[in-house]
């Protein structure tokens, strides 16, 4: 069984991987609100009405290759992003974000997508997030336990618009 899925519903306007700047001022790190403020302000939402926030883990420390995630609100629904700094001159910290599936939202989208086939589920695992990448890594693993033993299923992302990570998923065992 091949099954396709789309995480993220609400279309939104986006490179694939957004990069920002930002000046520190002296500092050592972006700031936990200013890092949301940033993130917040590099997607724009096709519907004029939904208000894009942010909300981020902590900091991002001023070194090459720091990270921190990040949840964003686009309206009703939500996604999450990756950020990295890329590179650091002067006080200027520039840094890309890419959106990531957080396991235990590509485990419940599966469940959800298997419940309404009509297939009995109890637990659906993963192991692994599904980055907004489309690569050979973009896959994660998962373990359904359905009423009658368990199986082994293959999530493969198939395709990332902006903030929208859609992804096919297979039982392989």
């Amino acid at each position: 069984m091949r099954k396709t899925v789309s995480l993220f519903l609400v279309a939104i306007c986006a490179v694939l991987v957004a990069s920002c700047s930002f000046s520190l001022g002296g500092a050592d790190a972006v700031t936990t609100s200013e890092l949301e403020k940033q993130i917040a302000s590099l997607y724009t939402a096709d519907d004029p009405e939904a208000e894009i926030t942010a909300e981020c883990d902590g900091e991002l420390k001023a070194e090459v290759d720091a990270t921190q995630e990040c949840h964003l609100e686009v309206g009703e629904e939500s996604a999450d992003v990756r950020v990295v700094v890329t590179k650091i001159e002067d006080d200027v910290v520039d840094f890309e974000s890419t959106p990531f599936v957080p396991a235990d939202r590509v485990a419940e989208t599966i469940k959800n997508s298997l419940s309404s086939q009509g297939y009995e589920v109890e637990t659906v695992e993963c192991a692994d997030e599904l980055p907004g990448e489309l690569d050979a890594t973009a896959t994660a693993t998962c373990t359904a336990t359905p009423a009658d033993g368990s199986g082994t299923i293959e999530a493969t992302v198939t395709s990332v618009e902006g903030l929208m990570v859609n992804f096919d998923f297979e039982v392989v065992s």
